[in-house]
């Protein structure tokens, strides 16, 4: 009796082990992928966090970066050179890679003095750039308002200054060519002037040191192209004035020779009709 019941509850156990095992596998999968789902969440969770932090961190440094300041002025009204290079020498101590200065409101006496100056000490251009460090960054100062004025320096530690809105009214072509030299002389590896002359038209002077002075003559340009313009209307319209009529005709090409009548072909002589055979006498029959 007992044997029996021994034989029974063993064989009871052998069928519900492997359920039991299975199901305790089982458990433990769904217990492993709950903790490898965590683990993903989590990294994610990391990776925006980081990437948060890293974009509040590049705001910071553009903010840094980049400082836009008001020209400092004095009690006069005149700007005050000693101030902004104060200003300048600060910014870039403190990171920045360009500063812009508003309201740079320059009369014609300031830009005579402060931009075209030809001298080192009183160039505000030449003083600007000796403030920017050759650490291959690129760093800019711009002074915006009725005259632009922008002086950088590249990676490479070349210096550039653009002057734009200036009265060139005073100078004359080759004057232009010859200031935008002389600054180039202060340091600058390219130098760019762009105004108006004496006439209200646009011109344009630049310097490199690799290609020498180009000018561009704006209002030259435009004169040049209306008077092709109007030749081109001349020649449409007609007349004695040079164009279209002017050009040589084309000289006739030569009538073709007609060519010559091939003659008639001779009619070929009737074949003379052959004489008809005689008729055979009848052959008589047998007599």
């Amino acid at each position: 009796m007992w044997t029996r019941h021994l034989f029974v509850t063993a064989a009871a156990l052998a069928v519900l082990a492997p359920a039991a095992f299975a199901q305790a596998q089982s458990s433990t999968g769904v217990r492993q992928e709950d903790r490898g789902v965590d683990r993903q969440e989590d990294r994610r969770m990391d990776r925006r966090n980081e990437a948060a932090e890293n974009e509040v961190q590049n705001e910071n440094e553009n903010e840094r970066a980049e400082a836009k300041l008001a020209i400092p002025r004095t009690a006069t009204g005149a700007i005050d050179v000693d101030k902004l290079l104060a200003l300048v020498r600060d910014q870039i101590a403190a990171g920045a890679r360009e500063i812009q200065f508003r309201g740079a409101t320059l009369t014609a006496a300031d830009v005579q003095s402060l931009l075209l100056s030809t001298s080192a000490s009183g160039n505000l251009l030449a003083e600007i750039a000796a403030l920017l460090p050759k650490d291959g960054l690129e760093r800019k100062v711009t002074l915006r308002g009725a005259v632009d004025v922008r002086v950088t320096r590249q990676p490479d530690g070349t210096l550039r200054a653009r002057i734009e809105d200036v009265n060139l009214a005073g100078l004359t072509p080759e004057q232009r060519a010859q200031l935008a030299q002389q600054l180039a002389a202060l340091g600058f590896t390219r130098v760019e002037i762009r105004g108006v002359d004496s006439a209200g038209k646009r011109v344009r002077v630049e310097f490199r040191a690799d290609r020498g002075v180009r000018s561009d003559d704006r209002g030259a340009r435009n004169d040049d192209r209306g008077r092709r313009d109007d030749r081109v209307a001349d020649a449409g319209a007609g007349g004695d004035r040079r164009g279209a009529n002017d050009r040589p005709q084309r000289a006739e090409r030569p009538e073709r020779a007609e060519r010559a009548e091939r003659p008639e072909r001779v009619e070929r002589v009737e074949r003379v009709e052959r004489a008809e055979r005689a008729d055979r006498p009848e052959r008589s029959g047998p007599h």
